[in-house]
């Protein structure tokens, strides 16, 4: 059986094409999955065909990469200069996601590998005490919040906590 069967993980698709939007808003409705599009639109107003300045397949994407990559990026996505604007969608779910936590077997099974065996009883008492969850009321209630408040109000920058931001301009 997969030890990590019930963890998910994210998935983040980035589009760089002519017709995104309807992906970004699409995903919006994805339910039971943590999912991410980041896309771009061209936008019409601010092509000039004779300046040269068109944008081409990929500039979106190495922009993008350029941001997320180097702390120092002068990328301003909000610039009204753009020859697109960018725009992300994530699934309902998305703000659920947390990180894979070492299981009580996990904390037990380590720490009989490397402490003292007088020390046991700590570990037994420490799952013990994390198995109680007093606080579930509350956990649900901030779950609810997060999902109302991203699919609401979405940041402009969106920090998945793992190196990678999303962007809306």
């Amino acid at each position: 059986k997969e030890k990590n069967a019930d963890h998910g993980s994210r998935l983040i698709v980035v589009l760089d094409t002519q017709n995104s939007l309807p992906w970004v808003k699409e995903v919006r409705r994805v339910e039971g999955i943590y999912m991410a599009v980041q896309g771009a639109e061209l936008s019409a107003s601010n092509l000039d065909p004779e300046s040269g300045n068109a944008p081409l397949l990929g500039d979106f994407t190495s922009e993008w990469v350029e941001f997320n990559c180097n702390p120092n990026s002068d990328i301003q996505w909000s610039d009204k200069e753009r020859t697109g604007t960018a725009m992300y969608g994530v699934s309902k779910r998305w703000s659920d996601y947390s990180l894979h936590l070492p299981t009580g077997s996990d904390v037990a099974k380590h720490w009989k590998t490397h402490f003292p065996k007088a020390t046991y009883p700590l570990v037994y008492l420490s799952n013990w005490c994390c198995g109680l969850n007093l606080f579930w009321l509350c956990s649900v209630f901030l779950r609810c919040f997060r999902r109302c408040k991203l699919a609401w109000f979405p940041p402009a920058v969106l920090d998945t906590g793992q190196g990678i931001k999303l962007v809306r301009s």
